[in-house]
This record gives structure tokens, sequence and C-alpha cells, in this order.
């Protein structure tokens, strides 16, 4: 698995003017880093599958006191005020969101967006748009919550969504491995499946 996508130069064009840097060589994986990166891609999704069920739909309640709580601790100005107006729109409690008018709508795209990412990184789908998706709900766990446990526990998972950008880990144990060729095949024709193929 070659991490960069810098085409092979002739033995010559190594050698420039002096003015010019020296062409690092493609970093390539091995197969053991590739499955051990696949494995890892598997356990960050399952991290993400089993905090699904703590939230569960229809009422998400498990999902309210993480909210009251990124509203108050929030470590950027002003993202406390957006929660309270969003999702703690209308809300009469601290403990229960009763009266809340948009709580279980807002709460309800969280969740499947968390669903989304168990799924892609634990099948191996599309992962990258999954390492994304994880990257986005991590940093915003990390701006709500960071101030009220160690630090550092929401600054790892922003790490290891970011290591899966990064790597298309999905192409070892995963359906990337079957759809990265088709996609990159049917890229020469179609500008969108072109797109598309970087997400695997």
């Amino acid at each position: 698995m070659s991490i960069s996508s810098s085409a092979r130069k002739p033995k010559g064009a190594a050698a420039t003017g002096a003015g010019e840097g020296a062409v690092a060589p493609p970093i390539t994986l091995s197969e053991r880093s590739s499955t051990g990166l696949a494995l890892l891609r598997i356990l960050v999704g399952y991290l993400w599958f089993q905090q699904l069920f703590w939230k569960l739909p229809p009422t998400f309640a498990g999902l309210y006191g993480y909210v009251v709580r990124e509203s108050q601790h929030a470590i950027l100005p002003g993202y406390g005020a957006l929660l309270q107006h969003t999702f703690l729109a209308g809300c009469s409690s601290l403990l229960s969101p009763v009266g809340c008018t948009a709580f279980v709508p807002l709460a309800a795209c969280v969740w499947t967006a968390e669903l989304l990412v168990a799924i892609s990184l634990l099948f191996g789908l599309f992962t990258r748009f999954g390492a994304i998706l994880a990257t986005v709900l991590s940093v915003q766990l990390y701006v709500g919550l960071a101030y009220t446990e160690w630090i550092w526990t929401y600054g790892m998972l922003v790490l290891l969504a970011l290591v899966l950008v990064a790597v298309p880990a999905g192409r070892r144990l995963g359906v990337d491995l079957w759809l990265a060729p088709r996609l990159q095949a049917a890229g020469q024709r179609h500008r969108l499946t072109r797109i598309a193929s970087w997400f695997v």
C-alpha cells in the first residue's frame, strides 16, 4: 500500500540542478503495517458502534446530559451559546429534554452520523469519508468536553481519526479493497467517480 501518489521518476531525473532539493521516494507500507492499520480502523469503528447504545432513539435521552455539559464547559467561546440556541432551545430542565423543541431531530442527526462512522470503519466502506466524519465528531467532543474529563481523551480520538483520513486503511480487510480499483478505472471517464475514489 503506497501513501504517496507520486509517480516514480527515471533515474536521470534525480540528478537535478544544485538549486533543487532531492525528491523523496514514495513511502510504501508493508503488508504487516497495512493489516495493522486495518485492525486499528476496525477497533475505532467498534468504539463508535459501542457508543450508539447509551443514546438510542427515539428519545436519545442519554445524549442530553452530555449536551448540557458541553454547553457549560466548552473551550471555544460562543460554542455553549450555540448549543443553547439549537439543541437546548426551549428546554425547561437540565435533567431531561422536557420542552426542547429541536433536541430530538438534532440528536437523531448526531446518532445517524455516528452510525455511519461505525459502518464505514468496521467494514472498510468509503473509509476516508467515515474518518472525516469521525474527525468532525471528535473535534466537536473535544471542544465541548475536554475540560470535563482528561483533556487528551477526545484529543486522541481526533488523532486516531486523522490517521485514518491520511491512510487508505479500508483497502485491507475492507470493502474498499474491492471498490478502489473499480472507482479509479471509472474515474478516468467520470469526474464524480474520480472524486468518490479518494474517499476509499
